[in-house]
Protein backbone atom coordinates (compact mmCIF):
# COMPACT_ATOMS: atom_id res chain seq x y z
CA UNK A 1 0.00 0.00 0.00
CA UNK A 2 2.67 2.16 1.23
CA UNK A 3 4.43 2.08 -2.58
CA UNK A 4 1.50 2.14 -4.07
CA UNK A 5 0.76 5.60 -2.53
CA UNK A 6 4.27 6.30 -3.36
CA UNK A 7 3.82 6.28 -6.85
CA UNK A 8 0.75 7.62 -7.22
CA UNK A 9 2.14 11.14 -4.97
CA UNK A 10 4.77 10.71 -7.61
CA UNK A 11 2.25 10.96 -10.66
CA UNK A 12 0.41 13.81 -9.16
CA UNK A 13 2.86 16.73 -7.81
CA UNK A 14 -0.29 18.76 -7.31
CA UNK A 15 -1.45 16.95 -4.70
CA UNK A 16 -0.94 18.22 -1.01
CA UNK A 17 -1.13 15.86 1.86
CA UNK A 18 -0.40 16.68 5.35
CA UNK A 19 0.52 13.67 7.74
CA UNK A 20 -0.50 14.46 11.38
CA UNK A 21 0.66 12.28 14.49
CA UNK A 22 0.35 12.41 18.00
CA UNK A 23 3.41 11.00 19.22
CA UNK A 24 6.87 13.52 18.09
CA UNK A 25 7.99 10.56 15.39
CA UNK A 26 6.29 8.99 12.58
CA UNK A 27 6.21 5.00 11.87
CA UNK A 28 2.67 4.34 14.21
CA UNK A 29 1.84 0.78 14.53
CA UNK A 30 5.25 -0.67 12.58
CA UNK A 31 7.17 1.32 15.17
CA UNK A 32 5.22 0.89 17.67
CA UNK A 33 3.45 -2.08 17.12
CA UNK A 34 5.44 -4.99 15.60
CA UNK A 35 7.12 -7.15 17.38
CA UNK A 36 11.04 -5.91 17.68
CA UNK A 37 12.34 -9.42 16.75
CA UNK A 38 10.38 -8.94 13.20
CA UNK A 39 12.33 -6.29 11.38
CA UNK A 40 11.27 -7.55 8.07
CA UNK A 41 7.84 -6.49 8.94
CA UNK A 42 9.58 -2.97 10.06
CA UNK A 43 11.11 -2.36 6.83
CA UNK A 44 8.47 -0.49 5.15
CA UNK A 45 9.52 2.24 6.86
CA UNK A 46 11.78 3.03 4.30
CA UNK A 47 9.22 3.36 2.05
CA UNK A 48 7.46 5.23 3.94
CA UNK A 49 10.23 7.82 5.10
CA UNK A 50 10.57 7.87 0.80
CA UNK A 51 7.15 9.32 1.11
CA UNK A 52 7.80 11.58 3.57
CA UNK A 53 10.49 13.12 1.67
CA UNK A 54 8.36 14.29 -0.92
CA UNK A 55 7.66 17.95 -1.71
CA UNK A 56 4.41 17.60 -1.54
CA UNK A 57 4.04 15.40 1.77
CA UNK A 58 4.33 17.25 5.27
CA UNK A 59 4.83 14.81 8.55
CA UNK A 60 3.56 17.33 11.63
CA UNK A 61 3.77 15.05 14.71
CA UNK A 62 3.26 16.27 18.15
CA UNK A 63 -0.13 17.20 17.31
CA UNK A 64 -3.40 14.93 18.95
CA UNK A 65 -6.79 15.41 17.56
CA UNK A 66 -8.97 17.16 19.62
CA UNK A 67 -6.11 18.63 21.75
CA UNK A 68 -4.33 20.42 19.52
CA UNK A 69 -6.52 20.83 16.43
CA UNK A 70 -9.87 20.11 15.51
CA UNK A 71 -11.88 17.81 13.58
CA UNK A 72 -13.50 20.82 12.16
CA UNK A 73 -10.24 22.70 11.49
CA UNK A 74 -9.27 19.85 9.61
CA UNK A 75 -12.22 20.06 7.62
CA UNK A 76 -12.18 23.62 6.99
CA UNK A 77 -8.49 23.38 5.62
CA UNK A 78 -8.91 20.19 3.79
CA UNK A 79 -10.67 18.90 0.81
CA UNK A 80 -10.50 15.46 2.66
CA UNK A 81 -10.12 14.26 6.02
CA UNK A 82 -8.65 10.24 6.42
CA UNK A 83 -8.96 9.44 10.33
CA UNK A 84 -6.73 6.41 9.85
CA UNK A 85 -5.75 5.98 13.52
CA UNK A 86 -5.50 2.80 16.30
CA UNK A 87 -6.87 1.81 19.51
CA UNK A 88 -6.13 4.43 21.80
CA UNK A 89 -7.46 2.39 24.74
CA UNK A 90 -7.82 -1.43 25.44
CA UNK A 91 -10.89 -3.29 25.42
CA UNK A 92 -12.24 -4.19 28.67
CA UNK A 93 -13.73 -7.92 29.27
CA UNK A 94 -15.82 -6.96 32.16
CA UNK A 95 -15.39 -9.92 34.25
CA UNK A 96 -13.94 -9.82 37.28
CA UNK A 97 -10.25 -9.31 38.52
CA UNK A 98 -9.06 -7.44 35.23
CA UNK A 99 -8.08 -4.47 36.97
CA UNK A 100 -5.63 -6.48 39.54
CA UNK A 101 -2.57 -6.17 40.01
CA UNK A 102 0.27 -7.70 37.06
CA UNK A 103 -2.92 -8.60 34.82
CA UNK A 104 -1.91 -6.18 31.91
CA UNK A 105 -3.46 -6.12 28.68
CA UNK A 106 -1.12 -6.71 25.78
CA UNK A 107 -1.43 -3.54 24.22
CA UNK A 108 0.54 -2.27 27.19
CA UNK A 109 2.91 -5.00 26.67
CA UNK A 110 3.49 -4.51 23.27
CA UNK A 111 3.90 -0.65 23.62
CA UNK A 112 6.63 -1.46 26.32
CA UNK A 113 8.98 -3.55 24.44
CA UNK A 114 8.41 -1.21 21.63
CA UNK A 115 9.10 1.92 23.58
CA UNK A 116 5.88 4.03 23.38
CA UNK A 117 6.38 7.17 25.47
CA UNK A 118 4.96 6.61 28.48
CA UNK A 119 5.39 2.74 29.09
CA UNK A 120 9.01 3.19 30.41
CA UNK A 121 7.89 2.06 33.58
CA UNK A 122 5.53 -0.30 33.47
CA UNK A 123 4.37 -2.67 36.18
CA UNK A 124 4.53 -5.86 34.85
CA UNK A 125 6.01 -9.35 36.71
CA UNK A 126 7.87 -11.03 33.76
CA UNK A 127 10.30 -12.50 36.34
CA UNK A 128 8.29 -15.52 37.31
CA UNK A 129 7.63 -19.33 36.40
CA UNK A 130 4.35 -19.00 35.43
CA UNK A 131 2.81 -16.65 32.79
CA UNK A 132 -0.66 -16.68 31.29
CA UNK A 133 -1.92 -15.41 27.59
CA UNK A 134 -5.34 -14.87 27.04
CA UNK A 135 -6.08 -14.70 23.44
CA UNK A 136 -4.84 -16.54 20.37
CA UNK A 137 -4.22 -14.18 17.75
CA UNK A 138 -1.07 -12.10 16.12
CA UNK A 139 -0.51 -10.01 19.33
CA UNK A 140 -1.23 -12.84 21.53
CA UNK A 141 1.94 -15.21 19.84
CA UNK A 142 3.92 -12.17 19.38
CA UNK A 143 3.64 -11.33 23.36
CA UNK A 144 4.31 -15.29 24.34
CA UNK A 145 7.37 -15.51 21.71
CA UNK A 146 8.75 -11.99 23.48
CA UNK A 147 8.60 -13.30 26.86
CA UNK A 148 9.86 -16.67 26.15
CA UNK A 149 12.90 -15.26 23.79
CA UNK A 150 16.38 -14.99 25.42
CA UNK A 151 17.25 -11.80 26.55
CA UNK A 152 20.88 -11.90 24.48
CA UNK A 153 18.58 -12.68 21.20
CA UNK A 154 16.15 -10.09 22.04
CA UNK A 155 18.97 -7.81 22.49
CA UNK A 156 19.92 -8.51 18.38
CA UNK A 157 16.57 -6.12 17.79
CA UNK A 158 15.03 -2.75 18.40
CA UNK A 159 14.14 -3.55 22.12
CA UNK A 160 13.70 -1.59 24.53
CA UNK A 161 16.05 -2.18 27.73
CA UNK A 162 12.99 -2.19 30.03
CA UNK A 163 11.91 -5.10 28.58
CA UNK A 164 14.78 -6.49 28.78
Amino acid sequence: MLLNTLQRLQARPDAQIDIYERLPVPFGLVRFGVAPDHPDVKKCISTFTKTAQLSNVNFIGNTALGRDISLDDLKQNYNSVLLTYGAEEDRELGIPGEHLKHVTAARALVSMYNGLPGYEDLDVNLDTETVVVVGIGNVAVDVARMILTPVDELRKFDTTECWL
